[in-house]
């Protein structure tokens, strides 16, 4: 099936598709991913391209540039006919395909356009999000 899905991309598409992590669905992957390729490559200036992206996922121990992409109004990307947090969809296609909520990632110390801050860019280079437990609030009725 994979074969079938690379002859419509580009080989950035199909290069970053090898590192994809999980079952996640092929043909909504492929869609995240091409979605990604086209916003990067229409970049002129500014935080990180196609090239670092790819960088990041062949080195996932080295130090890595943040890879941005504009916010939308309300934060959230859509990927066919599916809304999700940028760096939560980008996350569970290399990293962690069991990924469920943006409350389980916070971002390293060196990223310098985390989702949280609100910025005009967010960064969704994988590596510059950690794994975290999410937090679980016990009520207790007296």
């Amino acid at each position: 099936m994979m074969n079938n899905l690379f002859q419509f991309h580009g080989p950035a598409v199909k290069k970053l598709l090898g590192w994809k992590q999980g079952d996640e669905e092929e043909k909504w992957a492929e869609k995240a991913v091409d979605s990604l390729v086209k916003k990067l490559k229409k970049k002129k200036s500014g935080q990180g391209t196609v090239e670092d992206l790819e960088f990041a996922l062949a080195n996932p121990g080295s130090h890595s540039k943040c890879v941005t992409i504009p916010r939308s109004l309300d934060g959230r990307l859509q990927v066919s006919h599916r809304k999700g947090l940028p760096h939560v969809i980008y996350c569970r296609v290399w990293r962690w395909p069991d990924l469920q909520s943006h409350h389980e990632l916070k971002p390293v110390p060196e990223c310098m356009y985390p989702y949280d801050n609100k910025h005009q860019l967010i960064c969704i280079n994988p590596y510059h999000y950690q794994r975290i437990e999410p937090q679980v609030r016990f009520v207790t009725f007296s």
